[in-house]
């Protein structure tokens, strides 16, 4: 009997708020092969009050109930405006593309995350200090398109005391068994997001076991967008043009590699070994980055280096029985920023200054024959990788597959990630299972 055909609809709103980003990917054993995909940008009004919602709910100990029970109306109107621009952007790619809601499976949907406090973070696995925030109601968004909807998908990772990301290491692991067949192996896929993490599929030296890693870095498009938000009133530094009329200043390099990113007991979140995960809520904009004694281009070149040194310096955490990546696969906005990206590289060739205390690790990670490639290069569309995550979790769920092990989160047991809402059903949940509380309910 031949294995069925699963066609699922991923989704991603990342925490740059920038698009609304869907993509139809077919999963047939172990091929898997996108469809179409469609982005909508989301309108700046939009994205700005969702900034807001954050803010107001980093200052409330991320409590989404209280907030929404005091602002109940303003909370409704923006949590639907950004499910019907949801919900119209699948609508328009089937449309777009004649294809019938009926051969879909199911839409995987992430969510907007406003709030994450991983066992990393808050340097505990207590139920009751850990927590993941995503808003997003999956009822509506398979009533508004007829679809049923996989979502929340953290939330369960969360409640097994795992990290709850990152979640990419089982889709990369997927897509590398059709890589391996081209020998394109071992390998890490580097994501340039707001946030920046690998996942590494690879084997054991010894034994040749099949090694599947994966954790956030920290920050990586963060720094660089709220620098040019706030002093250039500018989305981003487009393809780097500001930044590369600046230089790199190392003090202000260590100052952000010893302080912006920190856990709740003040330690340096970029220096913990993995399981770990990171969120925005816990960057921390030093005082340095708004010193106007240092030149903006200068602060800018310096982050957009400290965004390539950070996972650079991260592969020191790759174990020493582990195979190093040969093939770096990118993926992500960020590194459409050529600065950053041929930071990166040549950070691994050894072209680049380094801090003095750093000069050991990164000796060691000098790897001048790697082979540096966007996923595109290789048959997957580095613009819908994120979304496909989803597409892919969607999947997982409707076969029971566990989508994180403890070697990826840190979870207790290997878990099955989301719950399903289907069209004219009746869940009322408009936030993730694991919101802040959660320990206590149960």
């Amino acid at each position: 009997m031949s294995k069925k055909i699963y066609r699922c609809i991923g989704i991603m709103t990342g925490n740059s708020l920038d698009a609304v980003d869907v993509v139809l990917t077919e999963f047939n054993d172990e091929h898997i092969k996108d469809i179409c995909g469609f982005s909508l940008n989301i309108p700046t009004s939009l994205s700005n009050r969702f900034r807001q919602l954050k803010f107001m709910l980093a200052q409330n100990n991320c409590n989404i109930k209280a907030y929404a029970d005091k602002e109940e109306n303003h909370f409704q109107e923006l949590h639907d405006e950004y499910i019907r621009l949801v919900a119209q952007t699948v609508n328009h790619m089937l449309q777009e593309n004649n294809i019938s809601k009926d051969s879909i499976d199911a839409i995987g949907f992430h969510g907007q995350t406003c709030g994450h406090c991983p066992p990393s973070i808050a340097q505990s696995k207590d139920p009751h200090q850990i927590y993941t925030l995503q808003i997003g109601s999956g009822q509506m968004l398979a009533d508004l398109t007829g679809i049923p909807v996989v979502y929340d998908f953290r939330s369960d990772d969360i409640m097994n005391l795992g990290e709850g990301a990152p979640l990419a290491p089982i889709h990369n692991q997927h897509i590398a068994q059709d890589l391996l067949k081209k020998k394109i192996f071992p390998v890490a896929f580097c994501n340039g997001g707001n946030t920046g993490n690998f996942s590494i599929i690879s084997r054991n030296k010894i034994t040749g076991k099949e090694i599947i890693l994966g954790w956030d870095v920290g920050p990586f498009n963060h720094f660089i967008d709220m620098l040019m938000r706030n002093e250039k009133h500018l989305p981003c530094d487009l393809n780097g043009e500001t930044g590369k009329l600046g230089k790199i200043n190392y003090r202000l390099l260590r100052k952000l590699f010893e302080n912006a990113v920190l856990t709740n007991i003040r330690e340096n979140f970029i220096t913990m070994p993995p399981p770990k995960s990171s969120d925005p809520a816990w960057y921390i904009f030093i005082p340095e980055l708004s010193d106007e004694g240092i030149p903006f281009e200068d602060r800018l070149r310096t982050v957009e280096y400290f965004s390539a040194y950070i996972m650079v310096y991260n592969l020191s955490f790759i174990p020493p029985e582990v195979e190093f990546p040969h093939y770096f696969l990118f993926f992500g906005g960020g590194w459409k920023n050529p600065i950053v990206l041929n930071d990166f590289k040549n950070l691994l060739n050894g072209d680049m200054e380094v801090l003095p205390e750093h000069q050991e690790i990164f000796d060691k990670l000098l790897i001048p024959e790697a082979t540096v490639k966007w996923s595109d290069d290789y048959g997957y569309n580095g613009k819908y990788m994120e979304a496909r995550i989803f597409a892919d979790m969607a999947k997982c769920f409707l076969t029971k597959e566990p989508f994180s092990y403890p070697e990826t989160t840190g979870c207790i047991k290997p878990t099955v990630g989301g719950i399903m809402a289907k069209p004219n059903g009746k869940d009322k949940r408009l936030w993730s299972r694991a919101a802040p509380g959660w320990a206590t309910k149960k």
